[in-house]
């Protein structure tokens, strides 16, 4: 079994002692690392997307103001972090994810599990779960490109193909629109091919 052995001071200690002292301690350890290294990983996201919610202009192609873009500061503010809120939970569940599969792996490496082995399974399981969700996967891809190019933000007027009108909420998954009759069209993001925005598409 792949273990740390006890410490030399610990020779003395009864065996059970010894134990823990060796693989359980440093389950522990990765345990608390990946704990800490979540902490951080969060905390800078957050820094990170709220700093960018607060840059002047539109990021977008160029990284100006976009033709027609609101210029009322408040309105553009409450755009701008809508959009990095949605991009921040995003780098938050992949770090998370991420972190933790690290985690999961070295601790069964502890526990004496063949590395290759554990290497070969995660490998099964994401084919695995790519093919049995690859809707959602191209859902929440289209939504992320979406988010990094600046296409739409809440309270545009958008052709989406299948539904055009107001955006009311977007995630990485599903645009809600409300179209001039009220109704809500919850529209998936994998399926829009092309996105008319009539908000930037007006003005001086």
């Amino acid at each position: 079994m792949i273990g740390l052995a006890a410490p030399e001071f610990a020779e003395s200690w009864p065996g059970w002692a010894r134990w823990l002292m060796g693989t359980p301690l440093r389950i522990a350890i990765i345990l608390f690392a990946a704990g800490i290294a979540l902490l951080v990983a969060h905390a800078v996201i957050k820094h990170t997307t709220s700093r960018m919610a607060k840059l002047p202009g539109r990021i977008g192609a160029g990284g100006a103001l976009a033709r027609g873009e609101p210029t009322d500061p408040a309105q553009l503010a409450a755009k701008r972090e809508a959009r990095f809120k949605t991009l921040g939970a995003v780098l938050r569940s992949a770090s998370t994810v991420a972190i933790w599969i690290l985690a999961i792996c070295l601790v069964l490496e502890a526990l004496g599990v063949n590395p290759g082995l554990i290497m070969t399974s995660v490998g099964v399981a994401g084919v695995g779960l790519g093919l049995g969700a690859q809707s959602l996967v191209k859902d929440m891809l289209a939504g992320l490109l979406m988010l990094i190019e600046d296409q739409y933000g809440l309270g545009d007027v958008i052709d989406a193909g299948p539904a055009t009108g107001v955006v009311e909420a977007m995630s990485l998954r599903v645009t809600t629109l409300r179209d001039e009759d009220g109704v809500i069209w919850h529209v998936p993001n994998g399926t829009i091919t092309r996105i008319g925005n009539r908000s930037q598409a007006t003005g001086a």
